[in-house]
């Protein structure tokens, strides 16, 4: 049993496909547990972009099949209908896959800062569903502990956009000078956050910020230093008074409709209105792609600011994918130890036990000796079988391989009956 990772994401799926996934990261834990129930152990990593199982199996194909099973039982998802866009890695694959998102080569944007912590969240949230024990925590902390170390010694991340700030960047590409411009979020989570910052960040003075709970839009307000709030229930008229909307709620319908934007460009006089759709499942109805002057972006539109970040990082992704590949090692390395471990205690086992035998055989001939002296004699017993473990121990956890590990057990007689030859005599005192 390895580690596994049955994915999609956006280099494999259209944008409708990746939307039937998204249900599955409103409930984490949830997810975490139904799957754990199958495979023993699972973390469930699910951003704009991916939705990635990691479990514990025998292979791929088992792997699939308990994803396969997991979905169509939990989320009444056919399997079948994501099958062709599927991809699934198997044990040290499956590792480096997982040090590649943490590190944001294989996201959208190359360099962006958002993947660590979402991974981090994922993590998080298998912990708290108690579906993650080892290896899979070893393996998520390391990745943790690689993506912060390819942000450290790489310029990997410098200066990079996030996807909410390539989306502005988009804006800005398509209405030209936009530090003027009425800007309005919908959603005030992480996503709706970033958005803000990054359109303050480009000298957007005037911006709304809407969100389901008022309380959590105020607080985002107040980070941001003025910018206003409304409620939701004021979206048809803040659409006609904005000049770019970024929705990111994460709702599993769309909270801005094709009627809603036709009723608000009425009265916008042939003002442009620019519309930015982070969330997945998307929350603006793309049929508004056909009215007039209405400009709608989402996911699928980000490959050419993506593609420019790109090429200003490329040169960067071979430091970071040696860092990745050192990383992996270790976790080989670490791996194959666990392989020893059963071994190596047995190992020490049966030695313990024959030093134990051969000790009272001896002192109970030697009773006539002080205690400090059957001390000596104890602590002797103890030094030879530490001596004696010591080389074969330390070249098993260093090169040891299965025929080394089997050749050692046969020798020693470690998977059955240890014969004991010991002469029960010993020599007469002088």
């Amino acid at each position: 049993m390895k580690l596994a990772v049955v994915g999609i994401n956006h280099r494999t799926a259209p944008l409708e496909v990746l939307e039937q996934l998204a249900v599955v990261g409103t409930d984490l834990e949830g997810a975490d547990k139904r799957l754990a129930a199958r495979t023993g152990q699972a973390v469930v990593l699910h951003t704009c972009n991916r939705t990635e199982f990691y479990t514990i199996a025998e292979d791929t194909q088992n792997a699939e099949e308990a994803v396969s099973e997991f979905l169509e039982e939990k989320y009444g998802i056919l399997y079948a209908s994501l099958a062709p866009y599927v991809y699934s890695y198997f044990h040290t694959d499956a590792v480096n896959h997982l040090f590649r998102v943490t590190c944001s080569l294989d996201s959208m944007i190359l360099g962006e800062s958002e993947v660590l912590g979402q991974v981090r969240e994922a993590f998080g949230a298998a912990v708290a569903a108690k579906s993650a024990s080892t290896p899979i925590t070893r393996v998520f902390h390391q990745a943790l502990r690689v993506g912060k170390r390819a942000r450290h010694e790489t310029a990997i991340g410098q200066n990079a956009l996030s996807v909410s700030y390539a989306f502005v960047e988009l804006a800005k590409r398509t209405l030209g000078d936009i530090t003027g411009a009425r800007a309005l979020v919908v959603g005030a989570g992480e996503a709706g956050k970033l958005a803000s910052v990054a359109l303050r960040n480009v000298g957007v003075e005037h911006l709304t910020v809407m969100n389901r709970t008022h309380e959590r839009a105020t607080e985002l307000a107040v980070e941001l230093d003025g910018a206003h709030v409304l409620p939701l229930d004021d979206l048809q008229v803040a659409l006609g008074d904005s000049d770019i909307v970024i929705a990111c709620t994460g709702s599993p319908d769309y909270m801005i409709t094709e009627d809603a934007v036709s009723r608000a460009i009425v009265d916008r006089a042939g003002r442009p209105l620019f519309l930015l759709d982070v969330a997945v499942p998307r929350d603006v109805d793309p049929a508004i792609k056909d009215l007039e002057s209405v400009y709608l972006a989402d996911i699928n539109d980000l490959d050419a600011v993506a593609d420019v970040n790109r090429q200003r990082r490329e040169q960067e992704v071979e430091h970071v994918e040696l860092i990745i590949e050192e990383e992996v090692r270790k976790f080989q390395s670490w791996w194959d130890g666990l392989r020893i471990i059963p071994t190596l205690a047995d190992l020490r086992r049966q030695s313990e036990s024959l030093r134990e035998r051969e000790l009272a055989r001896t002192l109970k001939r030697l009773q006539h000796l002080s205690p400090a002296d059957q001390d000596i004699i104890t602590s002797l017993s103890n030094s030879l079988v530490n001596k004696l473990l010591h080389n074969p121990v330390t070249r098993l956890k260093g090169e040891g391989n299965p025929a080394d590990i089997q050749s050692l057990r046969w020798l020693f007689r470690l998977d059955g009956d240890v014969v004991d030859n010991s002469d029960d005599t010993l020599p007469e005192q002088v």
